[in-house]
């Protein structure tokens, strides 16, 4: 435990607490061991998730993998507004006693070949939540593991096979895994997301970045020249505050919105951030970072907290100021004050890109874990298609020569950016969020 985890309050669920019984909830009890009983619900409904979100969100907020994805807050915006056409869900409980120990929330979709006849499950997971984990209470993970396992087979009877996508090397599921049963276990595609831990001293830290703490300098110096420059780090914010807005727009008037990936673009992924922001706004566990030069915003990131973990999903920055690098410059204000705070160990960004480099940031695996179900059509329609994968991932992924995959991570970000002058190119602000490469 860190000195400053020591010195951290406890934080308080803002959630109504409670659990009872929904006419749309499929409630059974499921005997584990001989000692210990534990008993599933399964919702279909977003009424239904209802009596379950406290304490959901109390395990997510205390989970290992301390990844905002599990988070009631964005698994409900995922399920409102990321869900395909021939997709849909429930979630599923686990109790033991009156101790929620698991969950597993289920997106349900046809099988490309069979169709929704013989259904495949998966966890939320895409392009916009790049954590598909499940979550369980590390004390009573097996247990936990086998009652949810049982439940989604009474649940969807003929799915094939369940997909958890983008696991932390945290997670309680890996030493869960040995109560999978009769599933076949297979390892997929694996990510390396960067983090950065903000546990230690800060003027170690930065005296260890070399000419990028000179140039931090350097750059802030040119930016003061400019005007009065101001920094907020704004926590606990409400839903629906205006600096939301200020970011979209900046977001929609640099490369972003040129190259048709700024949210303001997609009212589909438009939707889904602002659920998502409205919902953790409601828990105090939103907060945003800015830039300002004369009241003008320069830069400007999102933060999301979960446990002692402080995700960055989104950062923007104006591009009439590249010159003053505003993204680097609100990166090294977001860590130091990292760094200075009691409640926060990790700043994680869930993304691997290579700008992540030059602040010395670690990386975590992230792992897709594949459970197939036994019988002859599972093993044909889905064991192969998942074995394919994997025999890619253990076995010729490895043996990639390392420049073609630099060669390959080149071609896929031609024409990411496409700046407004020549001199941008060569400047041009390496803050922007990608994801990690899962080829």
């Amino acid at each position: 435990m860190s000195s400053k985890q020591a010195a951290a309050p406890d934080e308080a669920c803002r959630y109504a607490m409670g659990i009872d019984h929904n006419e749309a909830a499929d409630v059974r009890a499921i005997a584990v061991a001989p000692s210990a009983e534990l008993r599933t619900v399964t919702v279909r409904d977003f009424d239904g998730l209802a009596p379950h979100r406290a304490a959901w969100d109390r395990l997510a907020w205390s989970a290992p993998q301390q990844v905002a994805n599990l988070l009631p807050s964005w698994v409900e915006a995922f399920l409102r507004h990321r869900l395909k056409p021939r997709e849909k869900w429930f979630c599923s409980f686990a109790y033991r006693g009156d101790a929620l120990v698991g969950v597993l929330p289920a997106v349900v979709a046809p099988h490309p070949v069979l169709g929704r006849f013989r259904p495949l499950l998966s966890t939320p997971f895409d392009a916009l939540t790049p954590s598909g984990d499940l979550l369980l209470d590390p004390a009573h993970a097996e247990l936990a593991l086998q009652a949810l396992l049982a439940e989604a087979r009474a649940a969807e009877p003929a799915h094939l096979g369940l997909a958890l996508r983008a696991v932390r090397r945290s997670s309680p599921l890996w030493g869960a895994l040995t109560a999978a049963g009769g599933d076949h276990v297979r390892h997929g595609l694996r990510a390396r997301f960067s983090f950065l831990d903000v546990s230690g001293d800060a003027e170690t830290y930065f005296a260890s970045l070399g000419n990028l703490r000179r140039n931090l300098k350097r750059y802030r110096k040119k930016l003061d020249g400019r005007g009065a420059v101001t920094v907020e780090m704004r926590r606990g914010v409400a839903p629906g505050d205006p600096f939301r807005d200020e970011f979209l727009a900046l977001e929609a008037a640099g490369w972003k919105g040129r190259n048709d990936t700024a949210l303001l673009n997609h009212p589909g992924a438009l939707a889904f951030y602002i659920a998502l922001l409205d919902n953790i706004a409601a828990t105090g566990r939103l907060e945003w970072q800015g830039i300002r030069l004369d009241g003008r915003l320069v830069a400007a990131g999102m933060g999301i907290r979960c446990g002692r973990s402080l995700m960055l999903p989104k950062i923007a920055f104006d591009e009439d100021y590249t010159d003053c690098m505003p993204g680097n410059l609100l990166s090294a204000e977001v860590i130091r004050d990292g760094f200075a705070r009691s409640d926060v160990d990790e700043i994680n960004h869930m993304s691997n890109a290579a700008w992540h480099q030059f602040w010395r940031m670690d990386s975590d695996d992230y792992t897709d874990i594949h459970l197939v179900r036994p019988g002859l059509v599972p093993i044909l329609f889905q064991l192969s298609r998942v074995g394919a994968t994997a025999f890619y991932q253990d076995h010729i992924r490895p043996r990639i020569p390392a420049a073609l995959k630099a060669a390959h991570r080149k071609f896929r970000r031609r024409g990411d950016r496409k700046p407004r002058r020549a001199a941008e190119t060569r400047t041009a602000d390496p803050l922007r969020t990608s994801a990690g490469n899962r080829s």
